[in-house]
């Protein structure tokens, strides 16, 4: 028999109906009206095996369907919900209800919404974090004359819980939604913006918990390596058989998804792959900012998609506009500014929700940026500060750098003083680890530069990188968001901690559990604070760390993830729209497989 593991086989399923009809069609059978109400507790047994029915019949469609979280059905009642049809898709009904009868006895379970751990139960007593909740009301009513005499009722609840350990490895944020890859496969959560950002087939929907990206490819057998999100689009590298290649999805207007198509209104709700001169070579990296893909291939940076600030790095800006294919980035001119012919790259940066900058780091450890650099974010003294550079320059100051993030707005003001040039100066900016220090520089009006003291104002910029002071130990990973930076840090036990410094009016730093009890309410803050305090699991270490429009995630050694700040498109993940002012888990962000009722 083909089985899921410790979970239901589709001939068991069968099997488990077939049975539950044949006992509730024979109890009907042999009910007679001077038989009623003789028979209170054999009604109340039938109105309880109707409720364990409900469960045992959600509990298979969650097993059956691993792509979706939920059941539904329509309404007026369609019989039992069977795994591979009623199940699909998202929970419709707050009452889905199932109905058995003929002329005397009318038996119907009705199977409530999954109960998420932090609503709690019926008590009030919150489930653990590993548990969720299926509710379902067993019914049975007497019919006498066409009319019901008499109703029993029972309710069941069971908790349906995941195992421990469950493999999420990396979480990243785009503009508007949230990706993890999770148990080798990807999820997104938050808002598909009309594009199909969530990767899950569809568009124009919104999913406060984690959705399962459409598996394609060398993704359903392969391993996921690595993942980014942008403003409106996703890429994964995948390896099969020792072939590696990258999968996009989401937005497609400026040719990011780069499989040779561009235009209005284009876009892929499911991943497709990247083709050009990447196929066949070895790519090691992807990195991705605003309407930009990139890749290292054999040591060599590729670029598709928007070109209007240089963001492909392949010629001057607007020179092409776009590529919907893969193109290398430029090299020659000056030997120490220029990134030269014989160079190798050994990372991309890291998070650029909206930015229009991008930046790699060489074997050597020097690090390179391209694109917009109005506000300083090549971090290059010799060209102007203020121009766009559509080949990479490299930025002064720092050496032996071993992680870089930038991210910022996707729109650029033409002259200085305006508010929307004030807007973009306060978010747009990079930093970057090098010989074990943070440095930022670009955009500084929210003190995301990290300035030991606060002199920044909305239209402070930092053309050169500057050193970020206050952090109890060395840095780890950088991860930039809109207007705040975050720093993971290695104490000196081995405990790895989160630093937060910048924009906090949405919850950005995760410093306090909610606003209102915040010491750092609606402030900017150059003083990195520690993320923790408040909703991350003491016992546990952090593992990686991610930023993005206004919010960060971290991923504990116990493989879950944990988000705070944004969340008014569900990007948090924990079923709510709250923002969240300190960490909270994003629920349901666990493997399919292995669930089991209890």
């Amino acid at each position: 028999m083909i089985r899921q593991k410790n979970g239901y086989s589709l001939v068991l399923i069968v099997l488990m109906s077939t049975f539950i009809m044949a006992v509730l069609a024979g109890s009907m059978r042999i009910v007679t009206q001077s038989y009623i109400y003789s028979q209170e507790e054999y009604y109340y047994k039938l109105a309880q095996e109707a409720g364990e029915a409900g469960t045992a019949y959600a509990n298979a469609c969650l097993d059956s369907n691993s792509t979706e979280q939920s059941w539904g059905s329509v309404p007026g009642g369609i019989g039992p919900l069977r795994p591979e049809t009623n199940c699909k898709g998202a929970t419709a009904f707050y009452g889905n209800k199932y109905v058995f009868e003929n002329s005397r006895l009318r038996t119907t379970f009705e199977v409530g919404n999954l109960e998420a751990s932090t609503k709690g139960t019926s008590s009030g007593v919150a489930l653990s974090a590993a548990t969720a909740q299926i509710s379902s009301t067993g019914r049975v009513e007497l019919i006498s004359g066409g009319s019901v005499v008499k109703t029993y009722t029972a309710i069941v609840k069971k908790a349906v819980t995941w195992p421990a350990d469950l493999n999420a490895a990396r979480v990243v944020s785009g503009t508007f939604r949230t990706c993890a890859i999770m148990s080798n496969n990807v999820w997104c959560w938050g808002n598909s913006n009309e594009m199909g950002t969530l990767g899950d087939g569809t568009k124009d929907k919104e999913a406060n918990v984690p959705v399962k990206v459409q598996q394609v490819g060398d993704m359903k057998y392969g391993k996921i390596i690595d993942i980014f999100a942008a403003q409106f689009h996703s890429c994964v590298l995948t390896e099969l058989s020792g072939v590696r290649k990258v999968y996009c999805w989401g937005s497609n207007e400026k040719g990011q998804l780069g499989n040779g198509q561009y235009g209005a209104h284009k876009y892929s709700a499911v991943p497709v792959e990247v083709g050009g001169d990447i196929v066949g070579k070895n790519v090691t990296a992807i990195g991705g900012t605003g309407d930009v893909s990139c890749a290292i291939a054999d040591g060599k940076i590729y670029c598709w998609g928007n070109n209007y600030e240089g963001e492909l790095g392949h010629n001057a800006p607007r020179h092409p506009t776009l590529s919907p294919d893969p193109v290398p980035v430029a090299t020659g001119g000056d030997t120490y500014w220029r990134l030269q012919p014989g160079y190798k790259a050994v990372k991309l940066s890291t998070s650029g929700s909206r930015s229009q900058t991008m930046c790699a780091i060489m074997d050597t450890g020097i690090a390179y940026c391209w694109g917009q650099a109005i506000f300083g974010q090549t971090g290059s003294t010799a060209f102007s500060p203020h121009y766009n550079y559509g080949q990479p320059v490299r930025v002064t100051g720092i050496s032996n750098v071993t992680d870089i993030s930038q991210d910022g707005y996707s729109y650029m003001a033409t002259h200085l003083g305006t508010t929307t040039t004030a807007q973009s100066s306060r978010a747009t900016h990079v930093c970057a680890i090098a010989s074990g220090k943070v440095y930022c520089w670009g955009g500084a009006g929210n003190g995301q530069s990290g300035a030991s003291a606060y002199d920044e104002t909305y239209y402070r910029t930092y053309t050169v990188p500057k050193e970020v002071t206050g952090l109890p130990g060395v840095p780890k990973r950088i991860a930039v968001g809109l207007g705040q930076s975050c720093a993971l840090v290695e104490l000196s036990g081995g405990k790895h901690k989160v630093y937060c410094w910048g924009a906090n009016e949405l919850g950005q730093l995760g410093e306090s559990a909610n606003k209102g009890s915040s010491s750092l309410p609606y402030s900017r803050t150059p003083r990195p604070v520690y993320v923790g305090t408040n909703g991350l699991p003491p016992s546990e270490d952090v593992v990686t760390l991610a930023a993005g429009a206004n919010r960060g995630c971290a991923i504990m050694t116990n493989k879950r993830a944990y988000c705070w700040g944004l969340n008014t498109d569900g990007q948090i993940g924990d079923g709510t729209h709250e923002n969240r002012f300190s960490p909270t888990e994003s629920l349901f962000l666990r493997p399919t497989q292995n669930r089991y009722i209890y």
